[in-house]
């Protein structure tokens, strides 16, 4: 990597900043998601939130979001978008009709060591100790306070279903970390807000076909006032918001430094069960917040 390429204290903390706040507005998103999904289906629900969330990143960026590129360039970063916001979204869904949302999330949350791996093989940073201690210790945070215990933690033989699920889910994994280790060489050379904005689009556009045999016409009709509500709150902090954090923070640090980050999502998600769920504060609880914020803290450390 050239020494343009490599981030700066300065950069690191600006790019630190934005992921946090990206994935408490991820982590926000997944309460909002299991409030307002059973009105819709996942893949419909997807595609509203990025279509809205496209929208509003056009309207606020407005010349600035068609800066312009190569057609090579162009084409790539549609890829990208394709496969981080057409096919993660489906994949992810999909993955929760055959597997337990506790083992999806913890299979998603390997997503920063498979960043790191494919980020080293790339030649885009070096593998470190440190860097896989500390994002191991926030997969472990993240298992500590996902995992069931006690009678609910049995488990049975896995079914034919469960492997398509894995292999789903793996798909999930697989797409998100290739968009963070391939999308930051250009967003060094165009805005990050351009990047993000055009790549969100043409995921959107990748999921229409879906939404429209699912019946987008027919579920957008039983969308509660308060679904509407929740489903702009998904487009805008948790789509535009969001996305446009997660693709400045990429530009100003390095993918596994930004992954790492994502441990924060389910943390986020659970904290967010007990302020408006009143549910209990427990040691679990408490022992993940440690251990994932440690692990983040360890990993990122200059």
């Amino acid at each position: 990597m050239s020494n343009s390429a490599w981030p700066s204290a300065r950069d690191q903390r600006s790019a630190a900043i934005a992921a946090t706040i990206a994935c408490v507005c991820f982590g926000a998103s997944v309460v909002a998601t299991r409030f307002v999904v059973a009105q819709t289906t996942p893949v419909v629900l997807a595609f509203l939130r990025y279509l809205l969330a496209s929208a509003a990143m056009f309207a606020v960026l407005g010349r600035s979001a068609f800066t312009p590129m190569p057609s090579r360039d162009r084409w790539q970063v549609a890829l990208l978008g394709v496969l981080f916001f057409g096919v993660f979204p489906w994949s992810f869904s999909a993955s929760l009709t055959h597997l337990p949302s506790a083992t999806v999330a913890l299979i998603v949350a390997t997503n920063p060591l498979v960043t790191l791996a494919l980020s080293a093989l790339r030649g885009t940073e070096r593998l470190s100790g440190r860097a896989i201690a500390g994002q191991l210790l926030a997969l472990a945070g993240i298992a500590i306070a996902l995992l069931p215990t006690g009678a609910s933690a049995v488990t049975t033989s896995p079914s034919a279903g469960s492997w398509v699920g894995y292999a789903e889910v793996a798909t999930t994994v697989l797409c998100g970390s290739v968009y963070n280790v391939w999308s930051r060489p250009l967003l060094l050379r165009y805005p990050s807000g351009a990047v993000t904005s055009f790549a969100m689009l043409a995921g959107t556009i990748a999921l229409a076909p879906l939404a429209l045999a699912q019946g987008l016409l027919t579920h957008t009709r039983t969308i509660t006032p308060s679904g509407w509500l929740t489903v702009f709150f998904l487009g805008l902090l948790g789509g535009a918001v969001g996305f446009g954090l997660w693709g400045f923070a990429l530009r100003r640090s390095t993918p596994s430094r930004v992954a790492v980050f994502l441990a924060i999502n389910p943390i986020t998600a659970i904290a967010l069960g007990v302020l408006l769920l009143h549910e209990p504060v427990t040691a679990r609880l408490v022992v993940a917040l440690v251990a994932v914020m440690a692990g983040i803290q360890l990993a990122t450390r200059r």
